[in-house]
């Protein structure tokens, strides 16, 4: 089964730009990249632009929108989708994945994303942003598509704000991307009630 990594090199991590430069975000996001490529094994970035960074790497460029670019490779037979900020997943979670029996598996995100997807099914079609584990599940119900939902914590963690900086931080020690975070000053302070994102 190919498996794909949708990847956008230009101006990512939006969401972040209130604690972290434009360059840093750039190296955040190919570090999160990287530690799913690690998760995944044989996989094929999906960039919505070219980088000499993905020299060397399995990669397509493909500049559509996310919907069409995805559901045009569901269209070609089964394959899956992650997402390529979900810095907490390993191999043995994209393995669970990827073993279960359904026509289409979701695995949802915190907020109401699709932070995996994979499809045996030529007749579905996707519709991310706003909520989109929703809509992929109901999508299933309209047109009768078996579905399974793969319920893990690691797989629900996609960084795209300062609370999931928190918990990169917090659970995933040894990834490129917190190391990255701890190059570039960032820290958890224990002192309070709660454990708190700092930098130096």
């Amino acid at each position: 089964m190919e498996i794909y990594i949708p990847f956008k090199p230009s101006n990512p991590k939006s969401r972040l730009s209130r604690i972290m430069t434009e360059w840093e975000r750039k190296e955040l996001a190919f570090a999160l990249l990287m530690d799913v490529l690690d998760a995944c094994g044989e996989a094929v970035i999906l960039s919505t632009s070219p980088d000499r960074r993905l020299n060397g790497l399995r990669h397509e460029i493909d500049d559509r929108n996310l919907d069409a670019a995805i559901t045009s490779r569901i269209k070609r037979g089964e394959c899956a989708f992650v997402m390529s900020d979900l810095a907490l997943i390993t191999a043995k979670t994209v393995n669970e994945f990827l073993s279960l029996e359904y026509e289409v598996v979701l695995a949802p995100g915190r907020k109401g994303g699709t932070n995996m997807l994979l499809s045996r099914n030529k007749n579905f079609h996707t519709s991310y942003h706003y909520g989109s584990f929703f809509k992929h599940v109901r999508i299933c119900r309209e047109l009768g598509i078996e579905f399974g939902i793969y319920d893990s914590f690691y797989a629900s963690i996609d960084i795209d704000d300062e609370s999931d900086l928190l918990e990169l931080m917090l659970h995933g020690k040894g990834k490129r991307s917190c190391e990255f975070l701890e190059s570039i000053g960032f820290y958890v302070d224990f002192s309070e009630k709660d454990p708190v994102l700092k930098r130096e």
